[in-house]
């Protein structure tokens, strides 16, 4: 199951729905009016992944960077490595 984005065409509502991958194209009825002429649009999404950025607004990852990074399960931040 993946969340898809729609776009009404009637009242141009946007509304998300909880559906399988083989149904993601099917039609979607609009919450707001009930229209069944909706489509699918490109949704954006946000990732977090540890580098500069990341430090100072993590503090688990900033205490796993500066500990070196070098093996591990987590870059020997929990002394495995």
């Amino acid at each position: 199951m993946a969340l898809y984005e729609y776009k009404c065409a009637r009242c141009e509502e946007r509304f998300d729905l909880m559906r399988s991958m083989n149904a993601a194209d099917e039609p979607a009825r609009c919450p707001e009016c009930g229209s069944e002429e909706s489509r699918r649009l490109i949704s954006t999404f946000t990732a977090v992944t540890p580098g500069a950025s990341a430090l100072s607004t993590n503090p688990m990852m900033d205490a796993r960077m500066m500990s070196g990074g070098g093996g591990g399960c987590c870059g020997g931040g929990c002394g495995c490595g």
